[in-house]
């Protein structure tokens, strides 16, 4: 087993700085896509769905290598 071949791809800048937006505009995402999944580029959303399936499809579909994909939770589960 090759441990370089194996290890997982490097996060782009551009998905450390996505997951910074979602951070910082938590609130605003909370009421515009309550208990969604969501895919943000470049600090914009790209698809939301109640299930993750569509969200991931969507952003394969525009051609994103890496968006920053998030569960934006309204209330507090118990898993």
């Amino acid at each position: 087993m090759n441990a370089v071949k194996d290890r997982p791809p490097r996060l782009t800048r551009q998905h450390v700085r996505d997951r910074e937006w979602v951070t910082e505009h938590i609130q605003e995402l909370v009421e515009k896509y309550p208990n969604q999944w969501i895919a943000v580029h470049k600090g914009e959303v790209r698809a939301h769905s109640a299930t993750l399936g569509p969200v991931y499809d969507k952003a394969k579909e525009l051609g994103l290598a890496q968006p920053y994909i998030n569960f934006i939770e309204r209330d507090i589960y118990v898993y």
